[in-house]
């Protein structure tokens, strides 16, 4: 299988695996690979939606989450880590992937004024997660209960963790009421709150 496929159907698994997170298991169609990662997209009639991102939703069910949140897949570089993000040489940073990847997330989420998912698979490894957390979603006493590192750098902060720990502490319906505007409280309503 060439890198190619290999990163197709590893995209493809994760639409899969972010559908049943999202849908709390209801799913598993509600997000798919994005037609083409950072393009432009018709939508009809000559009309163009900007998208970033590998994943888009394919309903109303998973529009909040991609109104507010840019989702990247990596699969490979094996001969890099994390590490490579804190004792590579200035010089040298420019070209590296893992340098890149996280760089061009964080323009992006800064830019559009979104959060950001990074999935990261090493072969023979376990599926990373990183979240662009510039809003303070991620709760500290949460996750002192998993493994997990957390830096700052591209002017964010950035949580990295196993996916499966991350897919709990970020749990869906978290990440939904966070994500939902506050609702306006009508003057009837108010009135039903008077003693």
């Amino acid at each position: 299988m060439n890198t190619k496929q290999k990163g197709n159907n590893f995209e493809r698994d994760c639409s899969r695996m972010l559908s049943l997170w999202w849908t709390d298991g209801k799913r598993d169609d509600a997000i798919w690979r994005s037609a083409s990662s950072g393009a432009l997209t018709t939508v009809g009639k000559g009309r163009y939606l900007a998208h970033t991102g590998d994943f888009a939703a394919t309903d109303g069910e998973a529009e909040l989450l991609f109104k507010h949140v840019i989702i990247e897949a990596k699969r490979g570089y094996n001969r890099y880590s994390v590490q490579d993000l804190l004792d590579v040489p200035e010089k040298s940073r420019l070209g590296n992937p893992v340098w890149d990847m996280f760089s061009k997330l964080t323009r992006a989420c800064l830019s559009q004024r979104k959060l950001g998912l990074l999935l990261w698979k090493r072969d023979r490894r376990h599926l990373l997660s990183f979240f662009v957390d510039y809003r303070g979603i991620w709760n500290p006493v949460e996750v002192e209960k998993i493994p997990h590192i957390c830096f700052r750098g591209f002017d964010t902060c950035i949580h990295g963790a196993l996916w499966n720990d991350f897919s709990v502490i970020v749990s869906a319906d978290r990440l939904r009421s966070l994500l939902m505007p506050p609702v306006a409280l009508s003057a009837p309503m108010l009135s039903n709150l008077a003693p």
